[in-house]
């Protein structure tokens, strides 16, 4: 029997779904189980998996921690790949990914390349928050070029050990329905003294932005910065989520000067962000 599950939390993923699953189904020997949180298209029957695909079905769409933690409900391994239904694994990649938990008995999960647009970050703070908002991006970092402890993998293809998981009581599901749930789990394995690990010959490769894409800009700003500021009240303190805000006023006001066609949907969205 196998070490390790590998979890995908689908929302109307389309094809990407089928791709994902055979992927897995190629080139490792886990079990694979889909959570689907209430799809209304036809991608979780479009899968043809086989005898180690099992399909579970939220009635309502509880969200990527919500999927996330009922995965793990679901398996008993204790080893679980979390993987998007956009990657599709590579030849090793799982192997790989099983062997850094293997060596390190205090990793609490570990994170491999899906690309270069989603490589480890280090964990937030009120000023790297300040500078995204204001719409000037992260500083430029040079990946590890081999196995490396970081802060915060990507959570796209991220193997995590039950212990770990268990330890911290899995993921928050309040950040819903997806964003800063990672980078809070990350936040959490840190604070319990577990460690995140970096394994780049663990190649995968991601389509990336599906999610953000489905939702529409205007929801997805809504998802995204509510729960930026939960993760901001929860970790760093309420009073640092006026700052946020005051920098992303200013982010969104440079951000329709420069786009004014997008003006309207920007200042729409920003109301109710405001709000939260």
């Amino acid at each position: 029997m196998s070490r390790v599950a590998a979890v995908i939390v689908n929302w109307n993923s389309g094809a990407r779904l089928n791709a994902a699953v055979r992927s897995l189904l190629d080139t490792s020997d886990a079990e694979v189980v889909v959570v689907d949180n209430a799809s209304t298209d036809p991608s979780v029957a479009a899968v043809d998996g086989g005898p180690r695909l099992r399909v579970v079905r939220n009635a309502s769409n509880a969200g990527f921690a919500g999927g996330v933690n009922r995965g793990f409900a679901e398996t008993a391994t204790p080893y679980i790949l979390i993987v998007n239904p956009d990657v599709r694994s590579r030849p090793g990649a799982v192997a790989a990914l099983t062997g850094v938990l293997d060596r390190f008995p205090r990793a609490g999960a570990v994170g491999g390349f899906v690309n270069r647009r989603y490589l480890p970050r280090p964990l937030p703070t009120l000023g790297s928050l300040a500078r995204e908002n204001l719409g000037l991006g992260p500083r430029v970092r040079e990946p590890p070029v081999g196995l490396a402890r970081v802060e915060q993998p990507s959570a796209a293809a991220l193997m995590v050990r039950r212990a770990a998981f268990e330890a911290v009581g899995g993921f928050d599901e309040r950040f819903h329905p997806a964003w800063y749930e990672d980078v809070d789990f990350s936040t959490a394995l840190a604070a319990s003294g577990w460690e995140c690990w970096f394994e780049p010959a663990a190649a995968f490769e991601h389509e990336g932005g599906y999610s953000a894409d489905a939702l529409g800009p205007e929801r997805f700003m809504d998802a995204y910065y509510a729960n930026q500021f939960r993760y901001v009240r929860k970790r760093m303190g309420p009073r640092s989520v006026p700052v946020l805000k005051a920098c992303l006023l200013a982010g969104v006001a440079a951000r329709s000067l420069v786009r004014p066609g997008r003006a309207a949907g920007y200042w729409r969205g920003l109301r109710r962000v405001m709000a939260a």
